[in-house]
């Protein structure tokens, strides 16, 4: 098991959906870390035909929203417990944040209170940056057309507010997804991209036939942190990725779910500075910490930290892996942590199944 990886070359990588992801549990606006590193390096061995060294493991930060060229972070989870606002709509407000940018979450994660005018652009930015977006949009929203929808409606001549108290943009920043979406949202239809599918079953033996329904989520578009430590790992990641965009993530992708389209760029200036520094830290990823880390997370009064339980079963089979405690995005740790890498494969399985609990976090001091 690795205790540390040498730190190398960022990339952000944006990712956009062209089908909808299907599975359990599925959150608009998020992908689960040890999911994102778990297909890359499946998509890895089959590509390779073994598996990637692990002693000095890639890295990766869970997905979040990416909208207007903006990257937004987990709320930080010392919010609820340090936030002091004379108003209690202040609190809820925040409270209903679950993205913000790097600027408001340096704030949160300070324990600063945002102001009514940073809230309401907060609230905004979340709103639009949670959109469904595909690559395939069934028709194009023009300027004008846009303005026609909305007649008949309470924003007829008035899209400019309508984009201003959504978006927190002007109505020319609007993309052909996003006027699309406010001209359904004025007629009171949902831009949830959730959506339910029905599927049948046939017995092998009777013939016969059930019916059953699957969740499905069309995604926003959605960026990650991915952390190689060589040019030679880096080639090996994109070529993974390039991969798993044709065959996709999430379940039933035989039938063409979960694929999509991919960019790789430089993370900016602030944030990279912000990977590599010292004291406290915001988690980025879902983090399994080592025994001396979660001493170290235990002895310091000022941790604040949310624990979830992931479990699951070996990719193509009805084999359950071990169930594992772990570190949720947002919470706040003493230092930098390096993480683990714990083999969950069922008791005498062939070969180790690795989830990942490598840690990537942001400093706030």
């Amino acid at each position: 098991m690795p205790s540390g990886c040498e730190v190398g070359q960022h990339d952000l990588i944006v990712l956009t959906f062209t089908d909808p992801l299907r599975g359990r549990q599925l959150r608009s606006g998020y992908l689960a870390s040890d999911l994102l590193w778990g297909a890359l390096y499946s998509a890895d061995v089959r590509l390779q035909g073994g598996p990637m060294p692990v002693d000095n493991p890639y890295r990766v930060s869970s997905a979040f929203p990416f909208a207007g060229g903006e990257w937004l972070l987990p709320k930080p989870r010392t919010t609820a417990r340090s936030v002091t606002a004379p108003d209690s709509s202040d609190k809820k407000a925040v409270k209903k944040l679950e993205f913000v940018n790097l600027a408001d979450f340096l704030s949160l994660a300070r324990g600063e209170r945002l102001n009514a005018e940073r809230l309401q652009a907060a609230q905004a930015r979340q709103k639009r940056a949670l959109l469904p977006v595909s690559t395939e949009m069934p028709f194009k929203v023009s300027a004008e057309n846009f303005k026609r929808s909305l007649r008949g409606t309470r924003y007829t001549a008035k899209g400019a507010e309508l984009a201003r108290e959504r978006y927190a943009a002007s109505e020319a920043q609007l993309s052909d997804a996003e006027r699309l979406h406010l001209s359904r949202e004025a007629r009171g239809h949902s831009v949830t991209g959730q959506a339910e599918r029905q599927r049948n079953t046939q017995d092998r033996l009777t013939q016969a036939t059930s019916t059953f329904m699957t969740d499905q989520l069309t995604q926003p578009r959605l960026a990650f942190l991915l952390e190689s430590t060589s040019e030679t790992q880096r080639a090996r990641l994109m070529a993974a990725l390039r991969l798993l965009s044709d065959t996709g993530l999430g379940g039933m992708r035989t039938q063409g779910s979960g694929q999509f389209e991919f960019t790789a760029t430089r993370p900016n200036a602030e944030l990279l500075g912000r990977l590599d520094q010292a004291g406290p830290q915001i988690l980025l990823n879902l983090t399994r910490p080592g025994p001396q880390e979660a001493d170290q997370i235990a002895a310091d009064a000022q941790s604040s930290y949310t624990l979830i339980r992931r479990d699951g079963f070996l990719d193509g089979s009805e084999l359950q892996r071990q169930d594992i405690w772990m570190l949720a995005e947002g919470s706040l740790v003493p230092a930098v942590l390096s993480g683990t890498l714990p083999d969950v494969a069922p008791p005498g399985y062939l070969h180790p199944a690795w989830r990942s609990g490598l840690a990537i976090s942001l400093g706030i001091t």
